[in-house]
């Protein structure tokens, strides 16, 4: 039996943090927290966290890495085996446990700008190939379906059906809805050496794409729930908005772009996401909403990293340390409530008995949090530092 006994440290639960408190952990499952006194097992290993910081396991439910890792730049393909273990091992150290791999289609503006060989069907399955293999962590799939790509609509409908999907969002970033602004789109065609007639003509070109029809969205999104797959609005800019998205059948809302509408989604029931680089930044990267004033008023109740991995341990110490956040309700933002969001809180998001032992231990560092252990389902997966006692 696979046994460990953590001891000497601040453990973070849904409800507060214990101090010199012990995880007692048997067979990859949380067996007990608390004061406790060293179990009189038979076998397993003894962990002094020297007073460090014991929380759960981060869970990543939007984060595009893994299309950088396969194209770190345009034309630059990296095998996908090689991508896929390689991401992971950067993730454990990023504290993150289970992660969405979020990979777009129909996304013709991405796929062309990324110039790979591989085929969206190709990353999809290879991706989920190597999930369904001995792992690190926790993978899974979220895919960003782009409602201008009508070409790929079927090939979204198999892949579901074929069991690649565990989390479905629908994404529109035609110019003047969302964060994608008509002034913003050709201000950066204009940087990237573009005329102001061809930028006006690029932008028409893009307005006038047609998208998937609502009948069609509408059996997409029945599909994936039939399935039980959550699914995730993207960008929402307006209280019309969230609607149309609630009639729809969404039950996430990433990336709301103003708090008019990041309030009126959680008035709705929604699990609202903000961008953890957003709060570790210090604001939106595209002058949208600043998702530390919307987590402080409540409107937005969980954190992903969308293009920065490690931002989400940071943003969670940045929030308690700088914002007077509670610890665990920081950590919450990053643990318990993304797994609410997409349906595992029942094996995995927090410290309680029973679940999971998805942990990490970690450190202040000049103020700097540093993960130290890594463990998934009461595996050490990453170790930078180790102050062993013994046996049990």
């Amino acid at each position: 039996m696979n046994s460990w006994f953590i001891k000497n440290a601040q453990v973070v639960t849904p409800e507060g943090t214990l101090y010199d408190a012990s995880v007692w952990i048997e067979d990859g499952r949380i067996r007990q927290i608390g004061h406790i006194p060293a179990p009189a097992a038979q076998s397993g290993q003894v962990l002094d966290a020297g007073g460090a910081i014991v929380m759960p396991g981060i869970i990543d439910m939007h984060t595009d890495a893994m299309d950088v890792e396969i194209v770190p730049r345009p034309g630059a393909d990296i095998p996908i085996p090689v991508a896929f273990r390689e991401l992971e091992r950067k993730m454990c150290g990023c504290g993150i446990t289970t992660v969405y791999h979020s990979l777009h289609l129909g996304y013709v503006n991405a796929e062309s700008h990324s110039r790979s060989k591989y085929s969206r069907g190709v990353v999809f399955r290879e991706v989920s190939r190597a999930a369904a293999g001995p792992t690190l962590i926790h993978n899974k799939i979220h895919l960003r379906f782009e409602l201008t790509g009508i070409d790929a609509y079927e090939e979204c409908l198999d892949l579901i059906r074929e069991g690649y999907v565990d989390l479905l969002s629908v994404m529109d970033h035609t110019p003047g809805q969302g964060q994608d602004q008509k002034g913003t789109f050709k201000t950066e065609l204009q940087a990237r050496g573009k005329s102001e007639a061809e930028s006006h003509q690029m932008l028409q070109e893009w307005m006038s794409r047609p998208k998937v029809e609502r009948d069609r969205l509408e059996a997409m999104v029945g599909l994936a729930r039939q399935k039980e797959i959550p699914v995730a609005s993207h960008d929402d800019d307006s209280i019309e908005k969230v609607d149309e998205m609630v009639a729809l059948g969404v039950s996430i809302s990433e990336f709301p772009i103003n708090m008019e509408t990041a309030r009126y989604a959680t008035r709705m029931g929604l699990y609202v996401a903000g961008g953890a680089s957003n709060v570790l930044r210090g604001g939106s990267l595209s002058g949208n909403l600043d998702m530390t004033a919307a987590i402080r008023e409540g409107a937005v109740g969980m954190l992903c990293s969308d293009y920065y991995p490690a931002s989400i341990l940071h943003s969670v110490f940045r929030l308690h340390g700088v914002e007077n956040m509670a610890l665990h309700e920081a950590v919450n933002l990053a643990t318990l409530h993304p797994a609410q969001s997409v349906g595992i809180d029942d094996e995995t998001g927090s410290l309680e008995a029973g679940k999971q032992a998805d942990l990490l231990v970690v450190r202040l560092q000049d103020a700097i949090p540093m993960v130290t252990h890594t463990m998934v389902g009461g595996k050490l997966v990453l170790q930078t530092a180790t102050k062993f006692t013994g046996r049990l």
